[in-house]
């Protein structure tokens, strides 16, 4: 019997001991959907214009107007909307060129050989757009999509990073 108790109590020590820093605030790394969602995702993709929430099929109904809907809208679902429906998975973990969300953040002349991109290059450009894009209803009016600047190469990387590894949510 004492033999059990010491067994059970080293085995509670080794498991504490091996979970010390879950949930303990520390920041999450450099590759994970946290970082990739507020860097990338909110400030650059989940506006009015374009990913927000009651996205029509126009916008590929893709809502990323929180972190939460935005990894369950990415995370191996298919592409949908009239350009892309055809073309694959949003993010396939573990493959970012086959992940249309890394494909389509990359400059034309980045794309791997062998890669095709469906629709425009993203982030698009809101710029040039007159409508009120507090009022989404606005956004009725306007029919095409053009690319805004290429993300810088380090959100791109980190994009492929997260994917390469599995696209978790962290």
């Amino acid at each position: 019997m004492r033999h059990t108790v010491s067994g059970a109590v080293l085995a509670l020590s080794v498991s504490a001991v091996l979970c010390f820093g879950c949930g303990s605030g520390a920041p999450p790394s450099a590759n994970s959907f946290t970082e990739v969602y507020t860097r990338t995702i909110q400030p650059k993709c989940s506006t009015y214009f374009c990913h927000y929430y009651g996205v029509d099929i126009r916008f590929g109904a893709l809502d990323m107007s929180s972190r939460v809907r935005a990894y369950w809208s990415l995370v191996g679902q298919p592409c949908m909307g009239a350009i892309c429906s055809q073309s694959g998975m949003r993010v396939a973990p573990w493959q970012p060129e086959a992940s249309v969300m890394y494909v389509k953040v990359l400059d034309q002349l980045q794309l791997p050989t062998g890669i095709a991109r469906c629709g425009t290059q993203m982030p698009a450009d809101t710029t040039n757009y007159s409508t009120n894009l507090a009022d989404p209803s606005s956004l009725a009016q306007t029919s095409t999509v053009t690319p805004g600047p290429a993300l810088p190469i380090e959100e791109q990387q980190r994009i492929h990073d997260w994917i390469q590894e599995g696209a978790q949510d962290n």
